[in-house]
């Protein structure tokens, strides 16, 4: 038992959804090389990680579903017909798709692990690492003080566009989503390219 709390929420899961092996606790490290998985799930793109990150919103999860290693995002709304009797042949095929894959969803959660969520990304600490990593002292200044209060995040933004940064500020925070992202998979046991 002490063995199986040592597996990342990852290779538990996969344990859970890969009946093919049915691997015991017992036996579970005899089949397993050091540093892989007992799931036979390709490399995760990890460009489909951070994208999953960064579509979220308020009203939406984004989940890496195990058995296929492909990045899924469900809104509150989709959930919700996917949990109703609603009929769905008066909907658009898309929309009929994508309450079907909530329904896929809903009836076997294991398979899925909810990536971090845009709480767990804090944009706001990452303007700040951004705009101290600025070589010149009075546009870290000036950016400094427009991040503070309400409509922090828009005069940021014009402050980018006025000193011509706002690519390498794109570069920065696509950087930190991927650090973000490689930090989860590692955290899950998910080998990534």
């Amino acid at each position: 038992m002490v063995a199986m709390n040592l597996l990342s929420t990852f290779e538990k899961r996969c344990c859970q959804f890969n009946t093919r092996h049915k691997v015991s606790e017992s036996n579970f490290f005899d089949k397993i090389e050091p540093g892989t998985r007992d799931c036979h799930m390709k490399k995760v793109d990890l460009k489909k990680i951070v994208e999953g990150i960064e579509f979220q919103g308020d009203e939406s999860q984004s989940y890496l579903k195990i058995s296929s290693g492909e990045v899924v995002l469900f809104t509150d709304d989709i959930i919700a017909a996917a949990e109703s009797d609603e009929d769905l042949s008066v909907h658009a095929e898309w929309y009929r798709e994508a309450i079907e894959q909530a329904r896929a969803f809903l009836n076997n959660e294991d398979d899925y692990l909810p990536l971090p969520s845009k709480f767990e990304f804090h944009e706001y600490s990452v303007m700040e690492k951004f705009i101290l990593s600025l070589p010149i002292e009075e546009r870290r200044d000036e950016l400094l003080s427009l991040i503070k209060g309400k409509g922090a995040f828009a005069r940021f933004k014009h402050g980018l566009e006025r000193f011509l940064l706002l690519e390498r500020w794109y570069q920065y925070r696509d950087q930190a989503l991927a650090e973000l992202a490689k930090g989860w998979c590692r955290d899950n046991g998910i080998e990534f390219q």
